[in-house]
């Protein structure tokens, strides 16, 4: 066994690819009810471990095939086994939605494909020639319980189970040529470029030797050392010494997903054979006007699970590499939706490179990868710095009144039960709105939950249920399922409930929305972050490198390291000046600070970028600015722009034009734009970057008391200006100025907290 290639599989995997069959079909069913499913698993095992003196739930189960030169490990879990009277019973517990009158023994062949391999493992370990299994609905509704028993001779049960490996044989056999292959070419793969940057090795090494000890790293390494490459390289020599079985990386803007797969590319150039996929979201590789998956209503959804695995065999054996364009292509020549295929294709890929949510978010997440599989994985994290942000939206959720208001109009006369049901919700919300109105405020938290609220949610969810299966195509259908869903992903997020959250309310005249807030992402993250083979967490900006470790799941063991710039000290000039720009001030130093942008800018030309604190202020000084300077040769960051303006905006940016272009820090321009060369030569940063006062700022504020101020707001403040300030210098031969204008940056609190190398000249 130790010679052969060891390829690991889920039972409930396998039975899905070799038997799965029929049409995409997302409309709904009463049946994707993750929630409730595990709540009924939990509900009947405690019942059967009062009624049989001999139970266990949650059996874990293993077993081995050789099939030619691989061993094939299937994994699995059986919900119980029950040995009664020395009966020996597998139990696979179903949940569903829909009367158990309709449903019969043979309603689905995958869940008694299922229970029989876990059968046939139980038999084979335990040396049985016969056993029972027993596959069990349990109707979330009523809670009622339909079992049915079959008994099965050994023989029987291997008969299946050998007809499904062999099923299979084809792709186990696929896969081990794949990884072989894979395999050769990384253990001749050297680094792409022929010396290193300054830091770029050390970068390398640590994230090596942080995946050998499958433990977790923090790395901030500035702009320029190259923190993509050093990242994928030493991530894919370690996929060929067997440790994890897949890149994961995570991004939060398409512009890293871009650079990503240039790394991967490079590393293919010099010889690496892998294949790497991009997933793009529904909404926006869909071919169609709206996402709504159904043979009715799209082509490529008919018959996808019958066409699916033949178009995947094709394409592993032709290609490698799977961007977005590629996948739309396959997708369109065989008829089948992008997006599942892209889900079903990044199955067989080595590098997977995707968004934050589909790691992280409940509600979006791939379980496939980070729940059933998750151990496997090596996260690469890039731009950590922003999963701060993204992870309290993930894990937060909010539900509005005047939603709520709006459904019962819809419904009213039409639905009583369910219109009684958003009546009961409404009064709840106006109650919990009078508690707010009381305080003579517009806002409150508390740290304790509207159990009752949760309670009459429920019913709507259960009054709903029918409704959605039978009222498809009535007018306001649309608008009660987008409120099913919102209010699901309420519910949902209230299990996360802990003392990391508080409740939120806020009024706005007649309105009410009530916020379930995550202050502290880390419990959940760390879900994640600590459970992955490794996960390697990057950026140019984690300062302080504590703050970032507390909040996105790491802990006390968790690896660090800051790497100082790999450009020449004296390439970039910082000046300072001390202007007061606290709120309050800003109002009386608008024409002050007009002059010194002027000053600034006129003492070298070229061109320059202009951060300020909000859309507000961006727009009294740019109005006032142009009024004493002119207009020439400026232009000014809209609030909202289309894709095709912020083109336009950054190609301004040209060698010679001189452009004073005004900016809004933490906007689209202050992070992940690449303007080297003469194409920006300065940047001048107003304030201190501090997130604009709010509720939850505040909360957080409160949350981690001595650290609250700090954590709410000077950190994320300083994570703006290092992004700002990473404008200016891009490449070993850029040079720059800076000029940072606010009175706090000579306290040593922000002494501290910048860079050492900048010598800030007043």
């Amino acid at each position: 066994m130790s010679n052969k290639i060891i390829i690991k599989e889920s039972v409930r995997g396998i039975i899905e690819y070799v038997l799965k069959t029929g049409s995409l079909d997302d409309r709904y069913m009463g049946k994707n009810r993750a929630l409730e499913g595990t709540l009924a698993h939990q509900k009947l095992q405690s019942s059967n471990e009062k009624i049989y003196a001999q139970y266990q739930k949650e059996v874990r189960l293993e077993q081995s095939f050789d099939i030619e030169d691989v061993v094939l490990l299937l994994e699995g879990r059986a919900d119980g086994i029950i040995i009664d009277d020395g009966s020996v019973y597998i139990e696979e517990i179903k949940s569903t939605m829909k009367s158990l009158v309709l449903i019969d023994e043979d309603y689905n062949d995958l869940h008694w494909a299922q229970a029989k391999f876990y059968a046939y493992m139980y038999s084979l370990q335990n040396q049985l020639d016969e056993i029972n299994i027993r596959l069990s609905y349990f109707n979330i509704e009523t809670e009622e319980v339909k079992s049915f028993n079959k008994n099965f001779k050994f023989e029987e049960l291997k008969e299946f189970i050998l007809y499904i490996i062999n099923e299979y044989k084809k792709w186990i056999l696929l896969k081990s040529n794949l990884n072989s292959i894979r395999n050769k070419s990384i253990k001749n793969l050297i680094f792409p470029f022929n010396t290193y940057r300054k830091g770029q090795r050390e970068l390398a090494i640590s994230c090596f030797n942080t995946i050998k000890e499958q433990a977790v790293l923090f790395a901030q390494a500035p702009t320029g050392i190259g923190k993509t490459i050093s990242t994928i390289f030493p991530a894919v020599k370690s996929l060929g010494e067997n440790r994890g079985e897949r890149i994961v990386y995570l991004t939060a803007k398409t512009i890293t997903r871009t650079v990503a797969e240039e790394a991967v590319n490079k590393l293919k150039d010099n010889g690496l054979i892998c294949r790497s996929i991009t997933l793009t979201s529904k909404e926006k590789i869909c071919f169609k006007d709206k996402t709504k998956c159904n043979p009715d209503y799209c082509e490529y959804a008919i018959d996808y699970y019958d066409k699916v695995n033949d178009v995947i065999f094709d394409i592993l054996n032709d290609d490698t590499d799977f961007t977005r364009v590629k996948i739309e292509e396959y997708a369109k020549e065989n008829k089948v939706c992008p997006f599942e295929l892209s889900l079903d294709l990044s199955l067989w890929c080595d590098v997977i490179i995707c968004d934050y949510n589909y790691a992280f978010d409940p509600r979006a997440k791939l379980k496939r990868f980070f729940e059933d599989d998750v151990d496997k994985n090596i996260l690469l994290v890039d731009e950590g710095h922003n999963l701060v942000d993204r992870a309290r939206s993930m894990f937060s959720a909010e539900i509005y009144k005047s939603k709520i208001m709006q459904a019962s109009k819809l419904i009213k006369g039409k639905v009583p039960k369910l219109y009684k049901a958003l009546t009961s919700i409404n009064k709840e919300l106006i109650e919990v709105r009078r508690e707010v109105q009381e305080l003579e405020v517009n806002s409150m938290y508390k740290k304790d939950q509207y159990k009752d609220l949760y309670k009459l949610l429920r019913i709507f969810l259960k009054e709903c249920d029918e409704y959605l299966v039978k009222s498809v195509n009535t007018e306001g259908y649309d608008e009660i399922r987008d409120l099913y869903f919102e209010i699901r992903s309420f519910i949902s997020i209230s299990e996360l409930f802990s003392d990391k959250y508080v409740t939120l309310v806020e009024i706005n005249r007649s309105d009410a929305k009530v916020k379930l807030f995550c202050v502290n992402p880390a419990e959940n993250l760390a879900k994640v972050v600590q459970e992955a083979y490794s996960t390697i967490i990057f950026s140019a900006t984690l300062t302080p490198i504590n703050y970032y470790i507390d909040l996105l799941g790491g802990n006390e063991k968790s690896y660090r390291m800051k790497l100082p710039s790999p450009f020449r000290k004296e390439n970039l000039k910082v000046y300072g000046h001390s202007l007061n720009m606290r709120f309050r001030q800003r109002e009386n130093n608008i024409d002050n600070l007009c002059k010194l942008i002027n000053k600034f800018k006129e003492e070298q030309l070229g061109n320059y970028m202009i951060f300020l604190p909000s859309y507000q202020y961006l727009k009294q000084i740019y109005e006032r600015y142009i009024e004493i300077y002119s207009d020439k040769d400026t232009i000014c960051q809209q609030e909202v722009l289309t894709e095709r303006e912020k083109e336009e905006f950054i190609n301004n940016f040209q060698d010679g034009a001189n452009i004073l272009a005004f900016c809004v820090i933490g906007g689209i321009f202050s992070e992940g734009i690449d303007l080297p060369g003469n194409k920006l030569i300065g940047c001048i940063i107003v304030g201190v970057g501090f997130p604009k006062i709010s509720n939850e700022g505040d909360i957080i504020k409160d949350y981690y008391e001595e650290k609250g101020f700090d954590y709410a707001y000077i950190y994320p403040g300083i994570n703006k200006i290092m992004q700002a300030a990473g404008r200016v210098i891009r490449t070993e031969e850029d040079k720059g100025r800076i000029l940072l204008i606010d009175d706090r940056y000579f306290t040593i609190k922000y002494r501290s907290l910048l860079p050492k190398e900048w010598d800030i000249n007043r």
